[in-house]
């Protein structure tokens, strides 16, 4: 998580959705499917849906978000180098760590689309270099979230608790965040030349967009661990600016009370308070969107 200082001299309106519908979206974080190992979806999914269904009751435009179904790429780090090693790009929602939308082998010096280098090199060649971590360059998905995000005037993330941590597919999407949170544009494109970098953050001029300033939030979590997972959520949320609505949380803790599990998702899907939690979520995000001049973003400069 960045460390700065919002200066005067840097404070302004970087993204205004007033005239445009409002907008919640939802981020599934459960790996858990009916499909899989589990057999079962996530509760904390089925509480969502519940959530943005009130949300377009009550006027929004709502977009749910799988993690299940998106290829998210470890963050690479780079801030930690120099602050302005990590780039972010506005117009296609992108951070320069991950720019390929399609699988892609390194060959010769070029990035070439799996499906074209399959039918241009010989087998031997091509599993060669799709089995070296060096040479195959995964997909990334992270831009869909990265769109979503500033499009939207809220998010609600519905997760679990994972051995008393953050699931897998939420740390990964978390820690991916750090682009929207002061990643450089004017730097994009350079081939993070670290000079560059260290040049840019020496000048006291310099800026780092919080493009998530003044955005809502809401937060889902259901195990059977407790919910140890929302409130460090909520200190990285505030951190990046984003407001946490009233009532912000709905939690659901499956006791261990059926030896088997089985009984578990029955329950909680029955279970009023939560219930309740889960679709006030949905009326209190729109509530608070419209009382709000509906404009996000501020400058920091970093220390």
């Amino acid at each position: 998580m960045k460390r700065g200082i919002i200066n005067p001299e840097c404070e302004g309106e970087l993204y205004s959705c007033k005239n445009k519908p409002i907008k919640i979206i939802g981020i599934s974080c459960g790996k858990r499917s009916a499909y899989s190992c589990a057999r079962e979806d996530p509760v904390s999914l089925h509480y969502l849906k519940l959530a943005l269904k009130e949300a377009e009751k009550n006027g929004a435009v709502t977009e749910l978000i799988d993690l299940r179904d998106l290829t998210i790429g470890a963050c690479k780090e780079c801030y930690s180098t120099c602050p302005a090693q990590c780039r972010f790009n506005e117009k296609n929602f992108k951070c320069d760590c991950y720019t390929y939308d399609d699988d892609c082998i390194f060959i010769k010096d070029k990035m070439i689309r799996l499906e074209d280098a399959y039918g241009n090199i010989s087998k031997e060649e091509f599993f060669k270099y799709y089995n070296n971590k060096s040479t195959f360059w995964p997909k990334d998905d992270m831009k869909i979230i990265y769109k979503a995000m500033i499009e939207a005037d809220g998010v609600i993330f519905a997760s679990s608790t994972n051995y008393y941590g953050r699931p897998a597919l939420m740390q990964a999407m978390l820690s991916r965040f750090c682009a929207l949170d002061g990643g450089v544009e004017e730097l994009w494109g350079d081939g993070k030349n670290l000079d560059n970098s260290i040049k840019y953050s020496k000048n006291s001029k310099a800026k780092y967009k919080l493009r998530l300033y003044g955005k809502h939030c809401a937060f889902i979590n259901c195990s059977k661990e407790g919910d140890s997972v929302t409130p460090n959520l909520m200190k990285a949320c505030t951190m990046m600016g984003m407001k946490i609505i009233p009532l912000a949380v709905a939690y659901r803790v499956n006791w261990y009370n059926d030896p088997t599990h089985r009984e578990d998702t029955a329950e909680s899907k029955k279970d009023k308070y939560t219930l309740g939690l889960a679709k006030h979520i949905g009326v209190s995000m729109v509530k608070e969107i419209k009382k709000s001049p509906r404009i996000y973003g501020t400058y920091l400069n970093t220390v």
